[in-house]
């Protein structure tokens, strides 16, 4: 539980913040829909810019090494195209890629990612800052109008036309005053484990198979009924807040550790075993997402519903919590809606922030989706700039011609 104190305050005095940059299009977070946001804006003639708060881009792929580029296909064949295949073929050529089943998906390899993924926004003409928060939406009359951000340069402002929140939790959204659905999940602290003498491990179990068990029960029991480094699941962890945050992150090394001394003391094979990394964020399925226009649901999903207004189709992945592959057969358009608050102008979402129920969530968190719904609300963006309007205003005709041009697979 977290522990709020809300009758304290404190005034912070007024000053003026400095202006280094103004753009039509900011992107905010440079996971898999930041990165195709920027990159579908600029490559429409946007003046783009892109903040992120490492000093790498990637998001999950390259901060919690989710690597599995999934959601491809249906099944039976591959599906997507955009960003989604351009960047299988660009990586393909520096063998960085390895497929993963017929319906397209593929692995990347995390560290050429992140090289690539500057190449191709550098390329496109797309403005980078690294180790750059954003804070919070730059609001006039309503509109969102750029945002704050913190460095160690310390606090400046980006103006933009347009900005594309794609902080994965809609993090600008929610402080612009969105209606947003939040509800905890799961969470998992990537832990790598080295130095274990698997030959001798395998021998004492043979030899003393009661004793072998003991152990490993034990240890299990320390790291929350898994081995260490197995891929520990927290539940219930509200990913916008930063004490569940940090509770999360010392639990699962806490834990992990004690497990593991637990194993170098009594389990022959493992006296040299160590913990060698620790990946630098926590894995996160879903968090905060806004409510827009339209909420896609998960009735969508499993009837392959198609919209007119659709902005990308996609195969299907775990409805209802079911197994990791696609649903052969099944595929389902996102609508443009789901990507413009319900009220706030000036603003985009992209990646799994987007307007969904809990369970269609769990398909719109993957990476394809990302890739996809970031690529569309670049290229909306644009148009919105282009044509002096809001986001919800633009011509949704004009937007899917847009996505044909950059290869975008509509149907």
């Amino acid at each position: 539980m977290t522990t709020e104190n809300t009758t304290a305050t404190i005034e912070e005095p007024a000053r003026q913040i400095p202006v280094i940059e103004d753009v039509d299009v900011l992107v905010a977070g440079s996971g898999p829909a930041g990165i195709a946001a920027a990159l579908a804006a600029a490559r429409d003639g946007a003046r783009t810019a892109l903040v992120e708060r490492y000093g790498y881009l990637g998001g999950m792929i390259t901060g919690a090494y989710v690597v599995a580029i999934i959601g491809c296909g249906d099944g039976r064949a591959p599906v997507v195209r955009g960003v989604t295949e351009e960047i299988r073929r660009r990586l393909e050529k520096l063998d960085a890629v390895k497929p993963i089943n017929k319906s397209g998906d593929y692995r990347v390899d995390a560290e050429i990612f992140k090289w690539q993924a500057v190449e191709m926004l550098t390329e496109a003409g797309v403005n980078i800052r690294l180790h750059t928060l954003a804070c919070a939406p730059i609001v006039e009359a309503g509109r969102v109008a750029g945002i704050f951000v913190e460095s160690k340069s310390g606090r400046q402002a980006i103006r933009a036309t347009v900005t594309v929140d794609a902080t994965a939790d809609a993090d600008l959204a929610y402080r612009a005053g969105c209606d947003c659905d939040d509800e905890p999940h799961e969470v998992t602290l990537g832990i790598r484990i080295d130095g274990v003498d698997r030959e001798r491990v395998d021998a004492f179990a043979n030899e003393s198979p009661e004793r072998y068990q003991a152990v490993i029960d034990e240890a299990m029991r320390r790291n929350g009924g898994v081995m260490p480094g197995r891929g520990r699941l927290l539940k219930g962890i509200n990913v916008a807040d930063t004490e569940d945050l940090t509770r999360a992150e010392i639990q699962f090394r806490k834990e992990c550790f004690d497990a593991l001394m637990c194993l170098k003391k009594n389990l022959p094979g493992y006296e040299t075993a160590r913990v060698v990394e620790t990946y630098p964020q926590i894995g996160v399925r879903q968090g905060r997402r806004i409510r827009g226009e339209y909420t896609l649901q998960n009735d969508d999903l499993k009837s392959s519903r198609q919209f007119e207004n659709g902005i990308g189709r996609m195969g299907v992945y775990f409805p209802e919590w079911g197994p990791n592959y696609a649903i052969e057969g099944l595929d389902y358009d996102v609508p443009y809606g789901c990507l413009v608050p319900e009220k706030t102008d000036g603003l985009l979402v992209g990646g799994r922030c987007v307007s969904s129920d809990y369970t269609a969530c769990n398909t719109m968190r993957l990476i394809v989706p990302c890739f996809v719904t970031g690529q569309a609300a670049g290229c909306a963006a644009a148009i919105a700039v282009q044509n002096a309007c809001a986001p919800r205003h633009i011509s949704v005709g004009k937007l899917r011609r847009s996505l044909l041009n950059q290869d975008v697979h509509l149907g």
